[in-house]
């Protein structure tokens, strides 16, 4: 099935169309506008251009999805009056044109300028066939709207994940597998006259700034199990990373400033991060979490018992049996790095007081009081 859905259709084709007009954007579609990293693309976008931004979200209501973007800013400190700029799309990924209309789907092949599609259903347990409609289908359907009427630029936000999985390593999860099948169909679309862009984030930090993080993110989750259980797990893995404020204005400014041409970037820190570095540097910040076999850790868990669910467990132990050690920067497609003058925040002891600090004032699994 991996292959007949990595078979971009044939009328997906902007060979014969025309560009959209040079300039900055005035209208963008984003997709995954109401996810960790679609926020903060909603907000760098907002800050760096005067466009108005079209998000494709998946609600009831138009005023309900008006409140969970408002949600995301406010989360992110950004004046109330932005939303003035912000449109709601009712719309599913997982449908054709989105549930919209013919109508409706060719006016918005009309208005927007580019496209950032960051909307993916991430679940790292699901398999490929559950995750395919929103993340395949969702990706060819994105393509669709893009050849519609004018050559539309596409920014495909996908995953270092994919490196995994094209190299067929490990046991790959249904998630990367669906990303690295839409990437294909990216790559496919740019043959055909698409201007593209992909970028490929890692593992996504909390923001430097606030150690604001994504609730659902599986580092989270095994960050708050290690934290409770007073132990992390001995790993030997290398970490892709990148917080989130960097990658998402890493991939606003590569985006506004290069040309779509087919290019992959990887935004992440050229840096790896040890995995039990990024551990160790809680002890910096008061709480001391020392190295411990991974069969260790899994009893503290399980001593632990509700206090963890067992969902954040399986995810943690999934997750982790499936983590390659980072590849080289020489591995994969071409990679063009990052702008220069966006400097990965350094993850000190006042970076890691900052994500205990909002994860204790978190009212999703807060912590236990220092």
């Amino acid at each position: 099935m991996q292959d007949s859905d990595a078979r971009l259709p044939a009328e997906i084709d902007a060979s014969s169309l025309a560009d959209v007009p040079e300039g900055p954007p005035r209208r963008i579609l984003l997709t995954g506008a109401t996810g960790f990293l679609g926020g903060f693309l909603l907000t760098d976008l907002l800050a760096a251009s005067d466009a108005r931004i079209h998000c494709l979200v998946r609600a009831e209501s138009a005023g309900s999805a008006e409140e969970r973007l408002a949600a995301q800013l406010r989360d992110r400190g950004v004046p109330e009056h932005w939303m003035s700029r912000v449109d709601v799309v009712l719309g599913s990924l997982a449908k054709p044109r989105f549930g919209l209309t013919e109508e409706e789907f060719s006016a918005l092949a009309r208005d927007v300028d580019v496209i950032y599609h960051c909307g993916a259903w991430v679940n790292l347990l699901a398999g490929y066939q559950i995750l395919r409609g929103c993340n395949v289908t969702g990706t060819q359907e994105i393509l669709r709207l893009a050849t519609r009427s004018r050559r539309i630029p596409v920014h495909y936000i996908s995953t270092m994940g994919v490196l995994t999985a094209a190299q067929g390593a490990g046991t790959v999860s249904g998630y990367c597998a669906t990303k690295q099948v839409a990437e294909r169909l990216v790559a496919q679309a740019a043959d055909r006259g698409l201007p593209t862009m992909v970028h490929r984030p890692g593992v996504i930090l909390a923001d430097s700034r606030t150690g604001l993080v994504g609730r659902s993110d599986w580092f989270v989750h095994l960050t708050r199990a290690s934290i409770r259980a007073g132990c992390a797990p001995d790993h030997p893995g290398l970490l892709p990373v990148g917080t989130v404020d960097f990658t998402s204005r890493a991939i606003v400014d590569l985006s506004l400033s290069r040309r779509a041409e087919g290019q992959v970037y990887h935004v992440v820190d050229p840096r790896p991060l040890p995995f039990t570095a990024y551990f160790q540097g809680f002890a910096e910040a008061g709480v001391d979490l020392p190295i411990v076999a991974f069969d260790t850790w899994l009893e503290r868990l399980r001593d632990l018992g509700d206090e963890v669910p067992r969902s954040t467990l399986r995810l943690a132990v999934e997750t982790l049996r499936q983590m390659m050690p980072a590849q080289g920067q020489e591995a994969g497609d071409p990679l063009v790095a990052v702008p220069a003058h966006r400097t990965p925040p350094v993850l000190d002891a006042a970076y890691f007081r900052r994500l205990l600090d909002f994860l204790g004032r978190d009212a999703v699994g807060a912590l236990p009081a220092r």
